[in-house]
C-alpha cells in the first residue's frame, strides 16, 4: 500500500508536470512573469540560468521547478519532452525520492541556478509554491492541481553533457532497461549517492501512470546502470484504477541523472527508450 500510494503520488506529479509543459499556463516572450503573491526572472550566468524569485510566501513548505524542452520540436508527443526537477521543501517534510530540504535558504537568498543545459535551446521553466494546506491536498486530491508560475528562456552557458551519445536500451522483454554509456559532463559535479534514476511512463486517458527505481529499488544494478523493473512493476500497477486488464498502452522508459548543485538536488533526464506496448 505504501509503494501504490507513492506511484500515485509521483504519477500526480508528472501529470502537473505536463500539463504545464503544454502551456497551460499562457506564455511570455519576456523573462519574467508574476501572478499578486509569486513571480521570477531569469538570466544567463556562466554556471547555467540563474533563477531570481519575488515574494515567496512565508508560509510555504515547498517550492517545485521544473524545466523542460521539447526534443526535435515535436509537441504532440508528450515522450519527447525531457525534463530537469529540482523539488525543495523545508524542514517539516522528507518522504522518499530525490529532493532538497533547502527551503529556508532559496526564501533567504531567494535564488536558484539550473546548473545543466544545452547551449541555445529554448526552455520552459516552471515554478510551484505550496503552503502545508495546499500540500496536504496535493498528496491525498488526485485532482487537486495548483498552477505554477511559467517563462521561456534560451540557454547560452551552464554545464552540459554528450546526450548524443547517451541511449537508453530496453530488453527484448520489455522487462530490464540499460544505460548504454555513462554521460561525459563538462565540469566537475556532485553526484547523489544514487546517481540515476530510472522510470517507466505509461500514457492513460487521464495523463500518465508512472513507476520509478524507489518504487522498485531491488531493481537496480550495482553499477547503477542497469534496472529490470518486471514483474514487480505490473504486481503493483494491477490495483491502480486509471489501468484495466485486457487494455493496451503505450509505454516507454526514461533516465535521470541526479546530481547537488549549491546544495541543492536536481533530477536531470539524459534519454528514454522507444516507445512500447504495455498491458496488465
Amino acid at each position: 500500500m505504501k509503494n501504490l500510494k507513492a506511484l500515485r503520488v509521483i504519477s500526480l506529479f508528472l501529470v502537473i508536470a505536463l500539463v504545464i509543459g503544454f502551456a497551460t499556463v499562457k506564455l511570455v516572450s519576456k523573462n519574467w512573469q508574476t501572478n499578486a503573491d509569486f513571480g521570477f526572472t531569469a538570466e544567463p550566468v556562466p554556471e547555467g540560468i540563474l533563477l531570481t524569485f519575488s515574494n515567496i510566501p512565508s508560509d510555504a513548505v515547498r517550492l517545485f521547478v521544473f524545466v523542460s524542452h521539447w526534443e526535435n520540436e515535436e509537441y504532440e508527443s508528450s515522450r519527447n519532452i525531457t525534463t530537469s526537477v529540482a523539488d525543495i521543501r523545508d524542514t517539516s517534510f522528507a518522504t522518499e525520492g530525490h529532493h532538497s530540504i533547502k527551503l529556508d535558504k532559496v526564501k533567504e537568498t531567494e535564488k536558484l541556478i539550473i546548473p545543466i543545459v544545452h547551449i541555445g535551446q529554448n526552455y520552459r521553466i516552471s515554478a510551484t509554491v505550496y503552503n502545508k494546506q495546499e500540500h496536504e491536498l496535493l498528496m491525498s486530491d488526485l485532482n487537486y492541481w495548483k498552477p505554477g508560475i511559467e517563462i521561456e528562456f534560451i540557454a547560452y552557458n551552464g554545464i552540459y553533457f554528450n546526450k548524443e551519445n547517451i541511449n537508453l536500451e530496453l530488453n527484448d522483454t520489455n522487462s530490464i532497461v540499460s544505460l548504454s554509456s555513462e554521460p561525459v559532463l563538462s565540469s566537475n559535479i556532485i553526484y547523489c549517492t544514487q546517481k540515476y534514476n530510472f522510470g517507466v511512463v505509461i500514457k492513460v486517458l487521464e495523463g500518465s501512470v508512472s513507476t520509478w527505481t524507489h518504487h522498485i529499488p531491488d531493481g537496480l544494478s550495482s553499477n547503477g546502470l542497469t534496472w529490470t523493473f518486471e514483474p514487480q512493476m505490473t504486481n503493483e500497477l494491477k490495483n491502480v484504477e486509471w489501468l484495466k486488464n485486457g487494455n493496451s498502452y503505450t509505454a516507454w522508459a526514461v533516465a535521470e541523472i541526479n546530481i547537488i548543485y549549491d546544495d541543492i538536488t536536481w533530477s536531470i533526464g539524459l534519454a528514454k527508450t522507444p516507445e512500447f506496448t504495455y498491458s496488465l
